[in-house]
Order: structure tokens, then sequence, then C-alpha cells
């Protein structure tokens, strides 16, 4: 089974990079994640509730929603802190673009006055790039062992910049925002459209489909990919 693959791409500043993956990856999970099974026999079920929650950025002026769940939220985030540091260790070893400098902002890309909400440059950094995965779990025959096969990727591509004083910076706050607000556009035409989902398996068989380490929530098997190796949930 090949998975489904979605590309999103972005510049943001560097101090943005957490932002910017916690909406996109939080707006795909409030699709991927389930209230908790409860098995009445070994194929009938019903779903606990599961509510949502609107948080702001920090560095871009806009709100997300994700799931209301503290466990899964700190599971989530912590290996989204794991990619963020990766990066930021990355920058301050000064892995920079080859042949990056002051970057002045074209004016067939820009709005009014030849700028873009009227940043007149940025330094660009790095681009990098991490993945949101889904898989299922698939049982072999003895002696081969358990592997895994992804059926949903969500890509997201960052180009990294730095602003050279406060005042782009904040206009960079709305530039991002605005970015983000289509992405998650995007997600959500995306998932409403026909797609392959998992079937939901027996009560024996939930965890070859679903992570059911959390006590209101279950999502579907997730994991996160980046060039700093795997972070598995």
């Amino acid at each position: 089974m090949n998975a489904r693959t979605n590309q999103l791409q972005l510049t943001a500043e560097y101090r943005q990079i957490k932002d910017a993956v916690s909406v996109a990856f939080h707006s795909i999970m409030v699709h991927r994640v389930l209230g908790k099974f409860k098995f009445s026999s070994d194929s009938d079920y019903s779903l606990g509730s599961l509510g949502h929650e609107e948080v702001p950025c920090n560095h871009v002026d806009l709100t997300y929603i994700r799931v209301n769940s503290r466990e899964f939220i700190d599971d989530f985030n912590e290996k989204v802190d794991l990619f963020v540091e990766a990066v930021t260790k990355s920058l301050k070893d000064g892995y920079f673009l080859s042949g990056s400098g002051n970057h002045l902002i074209s004016p067939s890309s820009a709005r009014e006055g030849g700028r873009i909400y009227g940043i007149d440059c940025w330094e660009d950094l790095i681009s990098t790039q991490i993945k949101l995965e889904f898989y299922q779990r698939r049982k072999r025959q003895w002696p081969i062992p358990e592997d895994t096969a992804p059926w949903e990727v969500w890509e997201l591509h960052l180009n990294l910049v730095r602003t050279l004083n406060n005042e782009d910076f904040f206009r960079m706050r709305e530039y991002v925002a605005e970015q983000l607000s289509d992405k998650v556009l995007t997600i959500c035409e995306l998932m409403n459209k026909p797609q392959y989902l998992p079937k939901i398996p027996t009560r024996l068989e939930i965890t070859s489909v679903f992570d059911i380490r959390f006590p209101n929530c279950d999502p579907y098997l997730w994991r996160l990919d980046s060039e700093h190796g795997f972070l598995f949930n």
C-alpha cells in the first residue's frame, strides 16, 4: 500500500518554528484523534467524548485548535520540541544555507510598495522539513518480526529566515499568520475529501491501528520523522 503524501511549504522566522509546526500538525491531529474506544464485545464499540481547545501562538498573530487532552498534548509537544531543539542547535553551530545572505524582498512577490507586509529584507538561514506519519502495525509470520506500514504522510517544508530588526519581526508575525491560516484551510479541504482510513479493528487488534496510551483519547498510530532522525511516539 502506497502512503498518501501531502506537502505543506512555509517561510518563517527562526523564532516561529515551534508555532509553525504546532499549528500545522495539531490541526491535522484534530482529524486523526478519536475519543476513547469502549468495547462492549470484540467488535462492538462506542467512543468517548473528546473536546477541543483554542490556543494562541507565541510568535505568530494566530490562534489554532487542538485536541483537549493534556496527556496527548504533552507527549506530542515533547516530540516537536526535540525537532525544534535540533534545528536551533544546527543554527547555533552555523549550519546555514550555502551562500546565504540578506534577501531583499522581490517586487514580483511583494505586496504594497514592493514589500511583503512592509518587510524590507531578511537573512536566509536554513531549509528543513519534518514529517507527520500515520501507520499501521502488521504482524508477520514467525520468525519475521512485526513491521509498520505508513498510510498517510504530511510533509512540512520550512524555509527559516532571520529578520534584521524588531519592526520587521512584528510584521513577520502577521505574514506567517496568513500563511499558516492558508495551510489550515488546505488541511481541512484535504481531510474532507474521500480518502482511505484503516478499518476499525477488533478489541484484540486495536493496537495495530490506534495509540491507546492516553486516558481520554485514541489517536491513529503516528510518529514524527525529520532530517534529525525519527522521533517516535
